[in-house]
């Protein structure tokens, strides 16, 4: 097994989120709490044509043990694609997960993502198959992640048979292709999925604060938690939910913590995003704009970042230049960030 559930339960997982979890994000949540990450989705075709998008995002700082999650339309080319990641990232990567579960339109059209749960049982392509002929190849276990159906018994005869075709964990988001991520989440089928399975279910969708994790712990009593949206911009909650979970009660952080311990994170995160060499892949402008999220004054300083380099021209840059270039912003929103935090420790104090 790929983490020790027993041990650990329940245990907290940081969602694989498209332009978010690179490896510098992921070693914030790590630092934070994170039981175990994933990487953003690695695409299976491009991986095997040579895209050096998996060999730049897809490591692990420092070796921390984590997941490689692969979207793809089809089984060969995701088993081809999950061998050679595993050879490309071995030993951190302890895990391949299967994406069969993403409703974003340009993924779906393309047969990825959701689209594979539309395909008939015991064709080629359907989820079981392609988890099937994954293990057969793999030296490391492999997940999946899915949605539900419309119809519960489909959903609980998709999870089975995922199960029976060797998956060793199956990731639920609650919601149905359609819904994407509007609605709330229908975690009752996924208490029925971890009745009816022996393999670990991990939760997915609308965990975002201690009593929504509460909630989902009473009535599915799943094996792991992952905290996706919630996340973004703010790798401290895991290390909030932490808390909840071994003292009974949330964490109570007066605004100018908060708003310090965010602060910390970015930088801590700028950091990272340097010393590995992703600036030039990840957008530090939108991601510092996450991180305001729920802070004070968060409206003005998104303005404010908003409004830094507007007139800096990237699309001809070397990646050299683009590194120089969100080095030098990165600089500008961390005093924009001390600038406000300052000024929340002044105003509380008063």
């Amino acid at each position: 097994m790929f983490y020790d559930f027993k041990k650990n339960k329940p245990a907290l997982f940081l969602a694989p989120m498209a332009d978010v979890t690179n490896p510098a994000f992921r070693f914030a949540a790590h630092s934070r709490g994170a039981d175990f990450t994933y990487t953003e989705m690695i695409h299976a075709d491009g991986f095997n044509h040579g895209d050096p998008y998996a060999k730049n995002r897809g490591f692990s700082i420092d070796g921390i043990p984590y997941g490689i999650q692969i979207v793809g339309s089809d089984s060969e080319s995701i088993s081809k694609a999950a061998a050679g990641l595993q050879e490309l990232f071995s030993p951190a990567a302890r895990v391949i997960d299967i994406n069969m579960g993403c409703p974003s339109p340009p993924i779906t059209q393309t047969g990825c993502g959701a689209a594979l749960m539309a395909q008939d049982f015991g064709s080629e392509n359907h989820p079981a198959s392609i988890i099937r002929r994954v293990c057969d190849m793999s030296e490391i276990p492999v997940t999946a992640k899915i949605r539900i159906y419309n119809d519960d018994e489909k959903t609980l005869r998709l999870a089975k048979s995922l199960e029976d075709a060797g998956a060793s964990a199956i990731t639920v988001h609650g919601r149905t292709r359609g819904q994407m991520y509007s609605g709330n989440a229908d975690w009752k089928i996924i208490a029925e999925i971890k009745k009816d399975l022996s393999v670990p279910v991990i939760l997915n969708g609308d965990i975002a604060d201690e009593k929504s994790l509460q909630t989902a712990m009473d009535l599915t009593d799943c094996d792991g938690y992952m905290i996706g949206r919630a996340a973004i911009g703010n790798p401290g909650i895991f290390e909030k939910l932490k808390f909840y979970l071994k003292n009974g009660v949330p964490e109570n952080l007066a605004p100018p913590d908060e708003f310090e311990g965010r602060a910390e994170d970015l930088n801590h995160y700028f950091f990272y995003l340097k010393k590995y060499h992703l600036l030039p892949h990840v957008n530090i402008r939108a991601h510092a704009q996450w991180f305001t999220k729920g802070l004070p004054y968060s409206r003005e300083m998104r303005l404010k970042i908003n409004d830094l380099h507007k007139d800096v021209k990237i699309r001809h840059f070397s990646d050299d230049e683009l590194s120089e270039e969100r080095n030098a912003l990165a600089v500008e929103i961390m005093n924009i960030f001390s600038e406000y935090n300052e000024k929340c420790r002044r105003e509380y104090l008063k």
